[in-house]
């Protein structure tokens, strides 16, 4: 059974401009990523390393620039198992413009079938849809999806709503939204597993 967490006390920590730590750029971008993040959950704390920074845009203009982090000490050499990887790991997405909750909400349904049919995912997709439409997102605000083993996806609009939707096979879908075989662009997910060791 799916249970949502809205508003919850989960303490999540991101490190987005840590003193001292080292960032990467992005081109076309002002926006910079720290390569080392710490994800705390339950008093538990730990940490990610980023594989990869992309631009996602939309008939020529950016939409919002995203890093993929994975759980570090973790060893993975492709995309395909950054998505099957049931390890801590997160998506962060920072908007360079503002976007309807509504249309956020669209655009996710919408890539989520790119691999996927909707009968699949029914109350997943319900509750993603739900999340993005109670908010409207500008320019500057973060996006988390955050896959917790064995549980599922905390997705956060940070300072604004959370929920965790507990379906690790979603969660993997949305992985695919950027590294799947159907994904939203070559571009983003070469650029996504591009420090890949």
């Amino acid at each position: 059974m799916i249970r949502t967490l809205l508003f919850s006390g989960i303490l999540i920590a991101f490190s987005f401009h840590a003193f001292g730590a080292e960032t990467v750029s992005l081109s076309g971008s002002g926006v910079r990523f720290s390569t080392t993040i710490d994800y705390a959950t339950n008093g538990k704390t730990t940490k990610l390393s980023l594989t990869g920074v992309a631009m996602r845009s939309k008939f020529l203009v950016n939409v919002y620039a995203i890093a993929n982090y994975v759980q570090d000490g973790v060893k993975l050499k492709s995309s395909d198992e950054i998505i099957n990887a049931d390890v801590y790991k997160q998506l962060n997405l920072v908007m360079e413009r503002q976007v309807d909750g509504r249309d956020m909400a669209s655009n996710f349904r919408n890539s989520v079938l790119l691999n996927h049919k909707e009968e699949e995912f029914p109350e997943e997709l319900t509750l993603l849809d739900n999340l993005f439409k109670e908010t409207k997102v500008v320019k500057g605000d973060q996006v988390k999806l955050t896959h917790i083993p064995g549980v599922g996806i905390h997705c956060m609009v940070v300072d604004k709503i959370e929920i965790t939707i507990k379906n690790t096979n979603f969660s993997k879908a949305i992985w695919e939204i950027y590294l799947g075989k159907n994904n939203l662009g070559d571009g983003i997910k070469k650029g996504l597993v591009s420090k890949l060791q």
